[in-house]
């Protein structure tokens, strides 16, 4: 389309201007997850931070004296948890037409270094949100049964639940795993880099290392170490795992000996029940253990089955007998749910939940321990669980005037980069050491739809 439809006043378009109708770069970007946002972080150090928790009260109790003396050796047990550091790196480089090319907005529509730094700024928060709803291996989802190998030399479209593919983006890279414990060895782990996002639910993916992908765990490249370690911060997954083996060793407990005390409860959605009646159930057994259950996180899928379930039970008064004029809005701002003395208004929708997977939570158990800085979390312009996202695509570091550093603000690395025919380079890195902790797993749970 252009201004003259007239070819034969077509050159006199050579006389306009261009005009730019916007300031700055437009966020194409997905939506953060809101609760990560609430979680305060708590600077700690040291090679572990231990906490004990008491997870019986032990039987010494009996009608007969003997009997209670006997059984008073095993009165009070407690389980000390030693909890490590999960590690996230993100990073960017530039070079000197960077700078040169962008120093006011004459030149470009936002600062590239600025740019480049929110860009990876924005991979650290998505990622990290993920491993939120992790266990510390970046898994993402299980394959489909019949989903088709990757061939070598061959892009390859793949389906993954919605939540998997807000943790990924253009040039992330995933592994196909049996297990999501097992190493991912350069050479034989099928592997892939995404090409293109194709809808909510599928990405184009170019084979890295082809082979065969039915039924294997799809986990973001980079979560595990050689023996077998998650590595990424370890999310509500890990805290409140569905099964707990015998041979259990978390944070260096065995959690199998008193599974819902020290691993949270897991309730299953029965076949009759909706997903409010399974959440209320839910609640009531978390009550019993002490839980306040201030928070429930779902996916918003499951959370759009449980609105209307609730919509379903709402009436609409009559104002004034009927005789005052009416005005019918459908929705609500939010949703709360009572049970006895427990009232909760604070569920929270995120994509970043898997669909299937329900947490209550108490509140003031859920941490956030960091070596590092976290006020970039929080950068997002967006409050709570508001809708929206970041308008101001700028990272506003300032990168280009910060000499080399190892930790800068506890936060970031500046460092010589690889050098370009474009000039010299700088690389930079978001450095984040720290970990989801949950103190008292027995008042919070986890409900299977």
């Amino acid at each position: 389309m252009a201004i003259y439809n007239d070819a034969s006043n077509a050159t006199l378009e050579n006389t306009l201007k261009t005009y730019y109708a916007k300031e700055g770069l437009s966020n194409l970007l997905q939506r953060n997850d809101p609760f990560l946002k609430t979680l305060t972080p708590e600077y700690v150090e040291g090679k572990t931070a231990n906490f004990a928790a008491v997870y019986s009260r032990g039987g010494a109790v009996s009608a007969r004296y003997k009997v209670a003396k006997r059984l008073a050796t095993k009165t009070a047990r407690a389980a000390e948890f030693k909890v490590e550091p999960g590690k996230l790196f993100t990073g960017t480089t530039y070079n000197i037409a960077d700078i040169a090319a962008a120093r006011t907005s004459k030149g470009a529509y936002a600062p590239v270094i600025g740019t480049k730094f929110w860009a990876s700024s924005e991979t650290f928060r998505k990622t990290l949100a993920s491993c939120l709803y992790g266990s510390g291996y970046g898994e993402l989802a299980v394959m489909a049964d019949d989903a088709s190998a990757l061939v070598a030399g061959t892009l390859a479209t793949i389906t993954l639940p919605r939540s998997a593919v807000m943790a990924l983006d253009i040039g992330s890279e995933i592994v196909f795993k049996t297990n999501k414990s097992d190493p991912e060895l350069e050479s034989s782990t099928v592997r892939a880099q995404v090409e293109r996002l194709v809808s909510p639910t599928q990405v184009e993916v170019n084979p890295l290392v082809a082979g065969a992908i039915a039924s294997k765990v799809v986990c973001v490249a980079g979560g595990v170490s050689d023996d077998g370690k998650p590595l990424f911060p370890i999310g509500l997954a890990g805290w409140l795992p569905d099964t707990v083996a015998s041979t259990d060793s978390f944070f260096g407990v065995n959690r199998s000996v008193a599974r819902d005390r020290l691993a949270g409860s897991v309730i299953t959605k029965a076949n009759d029940e909706t997903i409010l009646q399974v959440i209320e159930r839910a609640i009531l057994m978390l009550r019993a253990a002490g839980s306040t259950c201030d928070k429930i996180l779902m996916n918003d899928e499951n959370y759009l089955e449980f609105k209307r379930i609730i919509d379903s039970k709402t009436y609409f008064q009559n104002v004034d007998g009927g005789k005052a004029k009416g005005k019918a809005e459908l929705g609500f701002m939010n949703y709360g749910l009572s049970v006895s003395t427990n009232y909760l208004d604070n569920i929270i929708d995120t994509p970043y939940c898997p669909k299937g997977k329900v947490y209550i939570l108490d509140s003031k158990v859920v941490k956030m321990w960091v070596y590092t800085n976290t006020e970039i979390l929080n950068k997002d312009q967006v409050n709570d669980n508001e809708a929206g996202k970041q308008t101001d695509v700028n990272g506003g570091e300032d990168l280009e005037n910060k000499p080399y550093q190892l930790l800068l603000d506890n936060l970031i690395t500046v460092q010589p980069g690889t050098d370009t025919d474009d000039g010299a380079a700088a690389f930079a890195a978001l450095n984040f050491f720290g970990q989801f902790v949950i103190t008292n797993p027995s008042v919070c749970g986890v409900v299977n739809l």
